[in-house]
């Protein structure tokens, strides 16, 4: 071998060397974006933030939850209203943490020659440059549920008191973040108590810990709710969307459970949601399990489809890149599942999140966008792949990044 590859070696595995690509790739992107945003739902992110901004309160918000309001208003207020460059900066911190996270997660459950594929992958994925920039709490609450994985993990190699506040602080903020976060935590939460069966008696103390921070972490934001007297809808955008889905003369064509065009929509409380969607399972339940298969499986369709605005993302060019890009993850990644070198239970966890999300959306509405928030996890399973199907390659990348060894004390 010769010298040169050894220090190329080095460099394709270092961590730190993606890291600073995909932080450089994510600044440049972001810098041609301009002080302006590209999607219709980045209002109402902003009217809620400069209401948190003047009045100090988030009442009136109904509709989206808060944490990115207020990581919204905390821009404005170190830049200035409207200042999007501020926001975009600090995704641009968030992004890095991003990235770090997915790389750990997957070294710590398919060791370093994962952590080495993983790398450039998370750094270079379009996906995620494209959401760096984009004003929607997606980076974060991917962020967030990175980080709820990795905990899990953590917790359940070595169960800590300190890692379930942590656990409670990242499950509070990711809920706070977007309600569908549920989802995928309980998931994560089940596969803990089934991984960690054997250590209950030193797990129940941090899961008890986290489930106290999370709902005193929760608890001002679900006061302010109650302080507003009648009962909260239940996911009021979701119940929107599906409600378009079931009566628009084009998007419904492809339901088998229609309601005429016109009928007015009102968001259901949790309780009556339910008692609603259930009664149609009970009158047509062939017809309620075709659209929700319908839905899972085009969690997963590749190329975007279902959008409305037309912009510099959303060209016929672009659509396909980001086809062909997730058709390859999509590929990899059960490979991954299948046959990467990894434990079961560390390809559980992964796969775990990603069903549980589609599954949860497949009652309502899937878009490609609901489904970025869960691809790190997509990506780390393909690292595993990728690591399977090349495994001297990706060996010589994981250990030319390992730190040098220590010699004895002189």
């Amino acid at each position: 071998m010769t010298r040169t590859m050894p220090g190329l070696a080095r460099w394709l595995g270092s961590p730190w060397a993606w890291l600073g690509l995909g932080l450089l790739v994510r600044l440049i992107h972001v810098v041609t974006l301009g002080n302006r945003y590209f999607f219709a739902d980045t209002s109402e992110y902003e009217i809620a933030a400069l209401r948190l901004l003047h009045s100090g309160s988030l009442e009136g918000n109904s509709v989206r939850a808060p944490a990115y309001p207020v990581l919204l208003a905390f821009s404005f207020w170190l830049g200035g209203e409207q200042n999007y460059f501020a926001a975009r900066a600090i995704q641009l911190a968030i992004s890095l943490v991003h990235m770090a996270l997915g790389i750990r997660l997957a070294t710590r459950i398919g060791g370093r020659a994962a952590g080495a594929v993983a790398a450039p992958l998370l750094a270079l994925a379009p996906s995620f440059v494209f959401v760096a920039g984009l004003l929607y709490p997606t980076l974060l609450y991917s962020t967030l549920l990175l980080g709820v994985t990795w905990v899990a993990w953590e917790l359940a190699e070595r169960p800590r008191v300190r890692t379930g506040a942590l656990l409670g602080a990242l499950l509070a903020a990711g809920w706070l973040t977007d309600m569908v976060f549920i989802a995928p935590a309980s998931a994560v939460l089940v596969w803990l108590v089934v991984a960690a069966r054997r250590r209950l008696a030193a797990l129940a103390p941090a899961l008890a810990i986290a489930g106290l921070v999370a709902g005193v972490l929760a608890a001002p934001y679900l006061a302010q709710v109650n302080r507003v007297g009648k009962p909260r809808a239940f996911m009021s955008k979701a119940q929107a969307v599906l409600h378009f889905a079931r009566t628009d003369t084009l998007i419904s064509k492809g339901r088998w459970i229609r309601m005429p065009f016109g009928t007015p929509f009102t968001a259901l409380p949790p309780r009556e949601f339910v008692k609603r969607e259930a009664a149609f399972m009970r009158a047509e339940p062939m017809q309620y399990a075709h659209d929700y298969l319908s839905e899972f499986l085009h969690f997963f369709q590749p190329i975007p489809d279902r959008i409305t605005t037309k912009n510099r993302f959303n060209t016929r060019l672009i659509l396909w890149v980001g086809g062909v890009w997730f058709s390859i993850v999509l590929t990899l990644s059960v490979l991954g599942f299948a046959r990467g070198d990894a434990t079961w239970r560390g390809r559980w966890l992964l796969a775990t999140v990603v069903f549980a999300t589609g599954a949860f959306y497949a009652f309502f509405f899937t878009q490609t966008r609901y489904r970025i928030p869960v691809e790190p996890q997509l990506l780390v399973l393909s690292a595993l792949g990728v690591a399977r199907l090349f495994p001297n390659l990706t060996q010589l990348l994981g250990d030319a990044a390992a730190p040098p060894e220590r010699g004895p004390a002189g």
